[in-house]
């Protein structure tokens, strides 16, 4: 009889290992590929008024947005899925780090040097699309120039390497850098990103 109660008792406590083993796989699992697997309806939206700038990204992630930082008249705006390191000079092998910038087509006299260099480089790729880095894209209807880059994208895109995706609207261009660490290439849902930003 006390041979069958310790021969339950290690049976239970081994299930519960095994079930807090699992438990803490699914959950590691679960945090990196949850924008993969999850539903855009099951997404967060941000929208404001000053850019006409909406977009959709993954409940779970991190999303900043600031204006006039880099330049006047310039978005800026940063999702992230809380596995960078904020102050280290190496990416870290799960971060996901997306970075946005917009601004008008129609740029006003007296724009700042930074802003026109956007907006010429933007028309560079578009009008000369023929560079063997560049690969034209369609993402959700908007035609998507992607320039293929492995390396990092310094201060735009923090340590992590990544392609650049610039695309325009009626009044708008649109960069996006997207950096990611070597074991996070798989899990992001650029695609779904891309396809839910709206400016105008």
């Amino acid at each position: 009889m006390a041979l069958l109660a310790k021969n339950r008792a290690v049976s239970i406590l081994l299930a519960l290992g095994a079930f807090f083993l699992a438990g803490f796989w699914l959950l590691e699992r679960f945090d990196l590929s949850w924008a993969q697997n999850s539903a855009v309806d099951d997404w967060k939206e941000f929208a404001e008024d000053r850019h006409g700038f909406s977009i959709l990204y993954p409940q779970n992630w991190a999303f900043d947005i600031s204006y006039d930082n880099y330049s006047s008249g310039l978005l800026a705006a940063k999702i992230e899925n809380k596995k960078c390191e904020i102050n280290s000079s190496q990416c870290a092998a799960g971060c996901v780090d997306i970075r946005m910038l917009s601004g008008k087509k129609n740029l006003e006299s007296g724009a700042s040097a930074l802003l026109v260099q956007l907006y010429e480089n933007f028309m560079m790729v578009r009008d000369f699309p023929s560079a063997p880095l560049v690969q034209i894209v369609d993402i959700g209807g908007k035609k998507v120039f992607k320039v293929a880059d492995e390396q990092a994208t310094l201060a735009l895109n923090g340590n992590c390497p990544g392609p650049l995706y610039v695309f325009e609207t009626q009044n708008h261009f649109v960069y996006v850098f997207v950096g990611n660490g070597a074991d996070a290439g798989a899990l992001i849902e650029v695609d779904k990103i891309i396809g839910s930003i709206n400016v105008d």
